[in-house]
């Protein structure tokens, strides 16, 4: 599980920003809040998922914006 702030988390939800499991990075456009296995466009695994689907299934945590 990677900590990921609140505010990156909201603009990932807001930009239909995907989860790359792999590369543990906010990092593929054009992404359906509850994508899965969809492709990298960094390291081209079919690691990808929506934000909210990341938050859901536990691959991210929340951390309180300081």
């Amino acid at each position: 599980m990677t900590e990921v702030s609140t505010e990156e988390y909201q603009d990932a939800v807001d930009s239909y920003i995907g989860w790359c499991t792999e590369c543990k990075a906010f990092i593929r456009e054009r992404t359906e809040p509850d994508a899965d296995h969809y492709d990298c466009p960094t390291c081209g695994r079919m690691q990808v998922m929506g934000a909210e689907q990341a938050l859901l299934v536990g691959e991210i945590e929340l951390k309180d914006d300081e």
